[in-house]
């Protein structure tokens, strides 16, 4: 009985992981390009509504909450590609960049409105946290929940293509 379901517990996440770990790649791959962010948006999209696509077309399944679900399995394994990118560069290739950050962030607190005893306590703060594995974490926690909002969307086409081809 177990085995039934690691079988079937494993192959209806075989479609997510298989468009997460594509789409994770093309947004790799496009993030040197011009206009990277908007074509980065599009690649997402596009993995979750075909991750959907795949997901429905294995499993004959055309219920909304599933389909929703398999989408925010693809968001979520993409974002893990993307942040295991992310942690290597930052760890490995270019170290420096979370200090150029926080001196970014300093300047922008600087010329700002802000007490200087309250930028001085915000820094802090952030030099605690930022490391390579929050940053990480934070891209992960991030696609994920824009990928909560496409395959929302996504789901919708699915089940309605589906629900017009049967009429």
């Amino acid at each position: 009985m177990s085995s039934d379901f690691s079988n079937s517990s494993s192959s209806s996440l075989r479609p997510a992981m298989t468009a997460g770990a594509v789409t994770g790649c093309l947004m790799l791959f496009s993030s040197r390009l011009p206009f990277a962010q908007i074509i980065n948006l599009c690649v997402f999209c596009g993995g979750i509504y075909y991750g959907i696509r795949i997901y429905r077309n294995d499993s004959k399944s055309n219920h909304y909450g599933q389909l929703f679900w398999a989408g925010v399995q693809t968001a979520f394994f993409s974002s893990v590609i993307i942040a295991f990118a992310v942690y290597i560069v930052v760890k490995a290739v270019n170290p420096s960049i979370l200090g150029t950050y926080l001196s970014v962030a300093e300047q922008l607190l600087n010329s700002s409105e802000i007490p200087k005893e309250m930028v001085s306590q915000t820094m802090e703060r952030f030099r605690d946290i930022l490391s390579p594995e929050f940053l990480s974490f934070a891209f992960i926690i991030t696609y994920t929940l824009m990928g909560v909002f496409a395959a929302s969307i996504c789901a919708i086409f699915h089940v309605h293509s589906d629900a017009a081809s049967h009429s």
